[in-house]
C-alpha cells in the first residue's frame, strides 16, 4: 500500500464537459471515443463490460456486478454470480467502512447502493473504472485482466478529501464457483470446494475436487476441476474470511455484511464451509492524501503456477504497469485500420467498439451479460475471426485451422464444441460446414495467401492430416449429397438460422437461402481452384453453380421476392399465401449479394425488403411474426411475436441488409439502415442496452417493448457491422487481384476515409464528393497521384509503404 497527495501520478480529475458530447441522459463517450462514462447507475438495463485477454475474462456492469472465467465462460467459471437483471447485485465487491463514524459503503453502486456525492463508471477499452465520492472520499477502482497472464487485477486509489485523519477499513468480497455456471445446485456444489488462507502471500486459495464435466475415463462427477484460484490483496490483512454464513451473518445479506463491524472474524476455512473470499485491510489516510492499493484474481493449473502469478503481480507497482500494457496492446491492435466519415458516433462505433466487441467478447471470452457460451460456434467464431483481417490475418487462419480440426471426416462438422472439454453438438444444419469455405475465400482475398489451403488438420474421427483444400471439399460433397430432386440444397434442422428447426428434418425441405449462399461459394471456389491449377473442378463449380441459380430463380421466386424455405411436406414458407413469416430478409439480401436475383429482380426483392421489412429500428428478419408455435416449423414459432428472430431485427442479418442495399446502389436505404442500427441513437428508455456495443436483436413491432434491444457483446454483428461500413459503405474491399472501390455513401456524407492494410502496405483512401461527377457514373479512382483505368486498386509494390487513393464520386 502506497501514500501519495492528489497532484501525484494516477489522481485524475473529471474530464471537461463538451457541447457535443455524444451520448444519453445516462453517459457518454469520452476519450476520443474509446471510453463511455455512465454517469447514472440506475440504467434501463445493467450496461456491461467484457474484458478480456485469449484466456481469462471478466464480465462487469455498471453497478459493479459480474463474474470472472477462464478458458471457457460456461465450464470454467471461477466467481458465481447471479443472472438478475432487475437488481444487478451479484458479483465481486469492494466494501469500505470508516472506524470512526461507522459509515459503510461499495466502491461500486451493488450492493450497497449508497447515495453517491459524485458517480461515474467509465468502460473502456480493456479496462473498467468506477469513481466515486461518498463521506470525504473519492475512490477510484480500476477493473482489467492483465494481457498475458491468468489474472484480473483491481487498482484502487482512496483520496481522502477532508481536513481530518481518515481511519478506514477495505474489504474485498467473492463467492467462489471453480466449476460449471450457471449452475442450480448451488448447494450441492459447495460441497467439494476446498478454501485456505495463505497468509504469507495475503490470499485465500480455492480449489473444487469435483468439476461437473463429464469424463470418459472417470465417469460422472468423478474429476477435479482443472485450476486452482486464489485473491490476493497488496495491503497487510486485518481479517480473512471463507464462509459466507460467517461474514454475512445468519440471514444477512451482501448488501450489509455483519463481518464488517465486527472487531474478529471466525477466519473459517477449508472444505465444510460455504465458499467465499473476504479480506480486511486497514487504510489511514491524512488530509488530502491518497493511499494505494490493488488485488489480484489469478488462475493456475497447479498450486505453484497459481503462486508464481501472485508472486509476480501483488504490487501496486506491477498492477500500474500491467494497466499500461493492456492499454498499449490494444491502442496498437486498433491502430491499423480507422474511417472518418461525417458520423463521429459512427466512427467510434467502427474504430473501436465494434472491434474491441468481437475481439473480446465473441473471440476471446465467447461471453456477454446475456449468455454465458464458453463454447465456439462453428459459424460464429469463423465469421468473427474476419475482423482480424484488417488487423492481423495470421489470427484468422489460425481460427480457420482450429474450425478444421472440428470437422468429421464425411464433411460433417460440430455446431458448437467446448474447449477444455472438446465435448460438442454434431450437427445436422446445412450451412454451418460450409463457412469454412466462405471465411477461407475471404482471407485469400485479403491477403493473397494461397498457401493456407495445403496447411494441414486433422478430423475430429480421423487423426490422419489432410489439406485444408480438402476439408473444403469434403464440405461442398457432403452439401452436394443433400440436394433436393429440383436441385436446391436440404435445410436440415436448420441453415443459418437455427430456430428454423424442423422445417427439413425429414431431409425434405429445401432452403433458398443455403442456395444463394452456396452459389457464391461455388463461385469463388471455381475462382480458386482455376488459380490453383485444379480447372476441372473450376469447371464443374462452375457448372454446379450455373445449375443452382437457374433452380433458384425457377423454384425460389415468388413474383416480387424469394421465398425462404419448403417444409418437408413441401409447404413454402416465406411466400405470399403465408399468413405467418410471409417474407424472409435474409433470402433477398444474399441473393443480391451473390449475384443470384437477375437485376431487375435485384432491385425488386430490395423493394419488398424496403416495403415489408424496414423499419425504425432496422429491418425485420420476417413478417408478419408467427403468433402461436408451429412444430413444422421450429423452435423460431415459440419466441412470442417480436422478440429475437420470430419478427425482431435479428442485428446479425440486419448488416447483410446494409451491405445488399450498397451492392444495388440505393444510398438513401444504406443512410436509413445505418441510422436505425446505431446504438447510440436509440432512446435509452425505448431501447434499454448498451448505447455502445450491438444488440443481437431489437423487438419487432408485434412486441409491446418494440424497439428494446437485447443480447449484447455476445453477436455476431460486432464484426459484421465493422466489416459492413469498411466494405460496403465506404466501399473498399479485398478481391482477388486488388481492393475493390466502390462507394455507397449516405445522400448526406460529403466526405469519407479509410485507412487500412492490405498485403503488407498501409492504404490511404480518401472519398469525397465533387459537383458535376455524374451521380450514375462509377467512382474516378487516382492511386499515388496516377489515374487507374477503373475502380480496382492493385495489391502494393515495393514502395512506397503507405499508398495513397483518392477517389471521387457524384
Amino acid at each position: 500500500m502506497s501514500s501519495r497527495t492528489m497532484a501525484d501520478r494516477g489522481t485524475t480529475s473529471p474530464e471537461p464537459m463538451h457541447p457535443e458530447r455524444i451520448g444519453n441522459r445516462y453517459g457518454h463517450f469520452a476519450a476520443g471515443g474509446k471510453e463511455f462514462c455512465i454517469t447514472d447507475p440506475r440504467t434501463p438495463r445493467p450496461w456491461s463490460n467484457i474484458i478480456a485477454n485469449p484466456r481469462m475474462g471478466l464480465a462487469v456492469s455498471q453497478t459493479g456486478s459480474g463474474f470472472t472465467w477462464i478458458d471457457n465462460a460456461q465450464l470454467a467459471v471461477i466467481t458465481r454470480w447471479e443472472q438478475d437483471f432487475a437488481g444487478d447485485s451479484s458479483g465481486k465487491f469492494l466494501f469500505v467502512r470508516d472506524t470512526q463514524s461507522g459509515a459503510m459503503w461499495s466502491l461500486s453502486p451493488a450492493p450497497t447502493w449508497p447515495a453517491y456525492d459524485d458517480y461515474a463508471c467509465r468502460h473502456g477499452i480493456g479496462f473498467s473504472v468506477f469513481r466515486t465520492e461518498a463521506h470525504g472520499i473519492r475512490a477510484e477502482w480500476t477493473l482489467f485482466c492483465h494481457a498475458r497472464s491468468t489474472a484480473e487485477l483491481w487498482r484502487v486509489s482512496l483520496t481522502n478529501l477532508t481536513d481530518q485523519p481518515r481511519s478506514l477499513e477495505v474489504c474485498a468480497y467473492l463467492e467462489w464457483c471453480c466449476g460449471v455456471a450457471p449452475s442450480p445446485r448451488r448447494e450441492f456444489h459447495k460441497l467439494f470446494i476446498e478454501t485456505e488462507f495463505d497468509a504469507e502471500r495475503r490470499a485465500v486459495v480455492a480449489c473444487n475436487h469435483m468439476w461437473e464435466v463429464p469424463s470418459e475415463e472417470r465417469g460422472h462427477w468423478n474429476t477435479a476441476f482443472p485450476f486452482v484460484s486464489g485473491l490476493a490483496a497488496t495491503a497487510p490483512i486485518q481479517s480473512a474470511e471463507g464462509d459466507q454464513g460467517a461474514f454475512l451473518g445468519r440471514l444477512g445479506s451482501v448488501r450489509s455484511p455483519l463481518a464488517l463491524v465486527e472487531q474478529s472474524w471466525a477466519g473459517r476455512f477449508g472444505r465444510h464451509e460455504d465458499p467465499i473470499a473476504a479480506m480486511r485491510s486497514a487504510v489511514l489516510i491524512p488530509p488530502g492524501k491518497t493511499q494505494d492499493l490493488g488485488y489480484v484474481l489469478a488462475v493456475g493449473r497447479t498450486r505453484t503456477a497459481l503462486n508464481d502469478v501472485l508472486g509476480r503481480l501483488t504490487s501496486v507497482e506491477a498492477i500500474d504497469s500491467a494497466l499500461d500494457e493492456v492499454k498499449s496492446d490494444w491502442e496498437r491492435r486498433l491502430a491499423s485500420s480507422r474511417i472518418e466519415t461525417p458520423d463521429t458516433a459512427l466512427d467510434y462505433l467502427a474504430n473501436d467498439w465494434l472491434r474491441y466487441q468481437a475481439i473480446s467478447g465473441r473471440i476471446w471470452g465467447r461471453c456477454g451479460y446475456y449468455q454465458q457460451s464458453g463454447a465456439y460456434g462453428f459459424r460464429d467464431q469463423l465469421q468473427d475471426s474476419q475482423i482480424w483481417l484488417g488487423i492481423d490475418p495470421a489470427k484468422c487462419a489460425g481460427q480457420i485451422k482450429l474450425h478444421a480440426g472440428h470437422q468429421f471426416a464425411d464433411g460433417s462438422v460440430y455446431h458448437w464444441w467446448h474447449p477444455l472439454s472438446e465435448q460438442g453438438l454434431t450437427t445436422r444444419m446445412t450451412d454451418d460446414l460450409l463457412w469454412l469455405a466462405f471465411v477461407t475465400a475471404n482471407y485469400i482475398k485479403e491477403t493473397g495467401d494461397v498457401g493456407i489451403l495445403d496447411e494441414t488438420a486433422a478430423f475430429v474421427d480421423d487423426d490422419r492430416p489432410v489439406r485444408l483444400w480438402d476439408h473444403v471439399m469434403r464440405a461442398f460433397d457432403r452439401v452436394s449429397r443433400r440436394m433436393s430432386p429440383r436441385g436446391l440444397p436440404h435445410i436440415g434442422t436448420g441453415d443459418w438460422n437455427d430456430g428454423l428447426s424442423n422445417v427439413g428434418r425429414e431431409e425434405q425441405g429445401e432452403s433458398v437461402w443455403l442456395g444463394h449462399f452456396l452459389a457464391g461459394l461455388l463461385a469463388d471456389w471455381a475462382e480458386l481452384a482455376a488459380r490453383t491449377g485444379a480447372q476441372a473442378k473450376a469447371q464443374d463449380f462452375l457448372c454446379r453453380r450455373e445449375a443452382l441459380v437457374k433452380a433458384i430463380n425457377a423454384f425460389g421466386w415468388d413474383g416480387a421476392w424469394y421465398i425462404r424455405a419448403t417444409l418437408d411436406d413441401g409447404t413454402r414458407l416465406g411466400a405470399a399465401e403465408n399468413e405467418f413469416g410471409r417474407i424472409f430478409l435474409n433470402a433477398q439480401t444474399w441473393a443480391v449479394l451473390h449475384d443470384v436475383a437477375p437485376p431487375e429482380r435485384a432491385h425488386q426483392c430490395m423493394q419488398s425488403v424496403r416495403d415489408h421489412l424496414v423499419t425504425e429500428v432496422g429491418p425485420l428478419l420476417l413478417t408478419p411474426a408467427f403468433a402461436t408455435p408451429d412444430p413444422r416449423v421450429g423452435y423460431i414459432t415459440r419466441y412470442a411475436p417480436g422478440l429475437r428472430e420470430n419478427g425482431g431485427v435479428y442485428t446479425h442479418a440486419a448488416c447483410w441488409a446494409v451491405a445488399a442495399a450498397a451492392k444495388v446502389g440505393d444510398a438513401e436505404l444504406v443512410d436509413r439502415l445505418l441510422e436505425s442500427l446505431n446504438p447510440v441513437r436509440r432512446n435509452p428508455e425505448r431501447y434499454w442496452a448498451e448505447p455502445y456495443v450491438t444488440p443481437g436483436n431489437i423487438d419487432g413491432p408485434e412486441s409491446p417493448y418494440f424497439g428494446r434491444g437485447g443480447w449484447t457483446w455476445y453477436t455476431g454483428s460486432a464484426a459484421w457491422l465493422q466489416r459492413v461500413i469498411t466494405d460496403w459503405v465506404l466501399g473498399v474491399r479485398a478481391e482477388w487481384d486488388g481492393l475493390r472501390i466502390a462507394p455507397c455513401l449516405p445522400p448526406h456524407w460529403p466526405f469519407a476515409s479509410v485507412k487500412r492494410m492490405y498485403r503488407g502496405a498501409e492504404y490511404e483512401v480518401t472519398i469525397r464528393r465533387e459537383a458535376g461527377h455524374p451521380t450514375d457514373a462509377g467512382p474516378r479512382v487516382t492511386l499515388n497521384g496516377e489515374s487507374l483505368p477503373d475502380n480496382l486498386v492493385p495489391p502494393p509494390s515495393r514502395s512506397p509503404d503507405v499508398q495513397r487513393v483518392d477517389v471521387i464520386i457524384g
